[in-house]
């Protein structure tokens, strides 16, 4: 323990406190004395006291431990040390039950002591302090330690589940080549059968429902085949109401299967812009299927296209996914948009979907936002240039 701490004693024997001050100061500690509670408690609570040496019985019979008890209820607990002239074991109990450190009795050599009791008081209290500081040190990095470790399991389940989503893309495409040919060879079949049945034929008309499906699924595949191939990055012309007309079809299972009805607001003849129709492809499969996942009851799904201007003044486009789900909370719709951040279910979602649809729509000089309400549902906004600019990544000049 280093010399300079300051001890207070409280003792109404100015003599007594005359040798007690004596005794200390030679080992290196400040001394102050006042025979007074009221003045001790004031320098108490000016602060810089590190010990308290307390009579046990001050001036007007004050006991000694019940200005230590009102101490404490006031908040300036701090080291005590008691001195009394009388021994016995019931205040020796007393004292050390308030959490008093020590216990001096005014014996004929209690003085040689006294700089032990003091000092021995002092170093149980800086180790208890260092003690509690590596407890709170090693509670913090414990905690710090299993947020990372929570964070890490996260990490590795959600790129776990992007490598298998990965994966059932590349079987789901394979899947959809295999399935061209039989359409196919179906498809010329049937139209044999049809080019042999006349007009009036009562199984002409099933002929042509099944003919009809045929083309469906053809349309389905090569709309999945679309979807799944990578190719390298190039921006076109592309008509947004076109886009999103795929992605619904490509969807329709889904929103049947949830009894999701679709309100599609886009105004007559195409809507266009220069972009990379890959990347907008996957930006309105994720914000789609992000939709009919909110809807697990049912609802309505709302896409909405209309001409707009950007806040740099030039001509935009703004596309609007609305579904009527279950809504955002406040406090998670700021991090939506973060990679790995999901609000699914455990094994529902990687967390990754609005993390690149928001990369993509930057990589088109646009924006997006999210607007949601608890239990009324969700808005996506996309704005993007119709014109002027430079797309990044490799594509083409806008």
């Amino acid at each position: 323990m280093s010399a300079g701490e300051t001890i207070l004693i409280l003792e109404d024997d100015e003599g007594i406190a005359v040798l007690q001050r004596r005794s200390l100061a030679r080992t290196g500690f400040n001394v102050e004395w006042t025979a007074r509670t009221d003045e001790a408690r004031a320098r108490i609570e000016r602060g810089g006291v590190d010990l308290l040496l307390l009579d046990n019985r001050l001036e007007g019979g004050v006991d000694g431990l019940e200005f230590y008890r009102q101490l404490k209820e006031a908040g300036l607990d701090l080291p005590v040390i008691l001195v009394t002239g009388f021994s016995d074991d019931a205040t020796a109990i007393r004292a050390l039950r308030q959490g008093v450190l020590d216990y001096v009795t005014k014996s004929s050599e209690y003085l040689s002591y006294l700089p032990e009791a003091v000092r021995r008081a002092l170093d149980q209290i800086h180790t208890r302090h260092e003690l509690q500081r590596t407890n709170d040190q090693l509670r913090r990095t414990l905690g710090e330690l299993q947020s990372q470790s929570e964070e890490l399991r996260a990490t590795t389940q959600q790129l776990w589940q992007a490598a298998k989503l990965a994966s059932v893309g590349e079987m789901a495409a394979g899947i959809a080549h295999e399935l061209n040919n039989p359409l196919g060879i179906v498809s010329l079949r049937l139209e044999g059968v049809l080019a042999k049945t006349s007009p009036d034929d009562p199984r002409r008309k099933p002929l042509e429902i099944v003919e009809q499906e045929i083309d469906r699924m053809s349309g389905l595949v090569a709309n999945l085949l679309q979807f799944s191939r990578l190719g390298k990055e190039e921006a076109s012309s592309v008509d947004l109401g076109e886009e999103v007309d795929r992605t619904l079809e490509l969807m329709h299972h889904q929103l049947r299967k949830r009894n999701v009805g679709v309100r599609r607001e886009v105004g007559p003849g195409p809507v266009c812009i220069h972009a990379d129709r890959q990347k907008l492809r996957q930006v309105f499969l994720n914000l789609i299927s992000n939709a009919v996942d909110a809807m697990a009851g049912g609802g309505t799904l709302t896409v909405r296209i209309t001409h707009d201007t950007l806040g740099c003044g030039k001509a935009g486009v703004c596309i609007e996914v609305i579904d009527t789900g279950h809504g955002i909370a406040p406090e998670l719709l700021p991090k939506v948009m973060d990679a790995f951040f999901t609000t699914k279910g455990e094994g529902k979602g990687t967390g990754l979907g609005l993390a690149i649809c928001r990369r993509i729509v930057q990589e088109h000089h646009g924006a997006i936002a999210i607007d949601s309400t608890p239990g009324r549902g969700t808005t996506v906004r996309i704005t993007l240039p119709t014109n002027g600019g430079t797309i990044v990544n490799g594509l083409r000049g806008m």
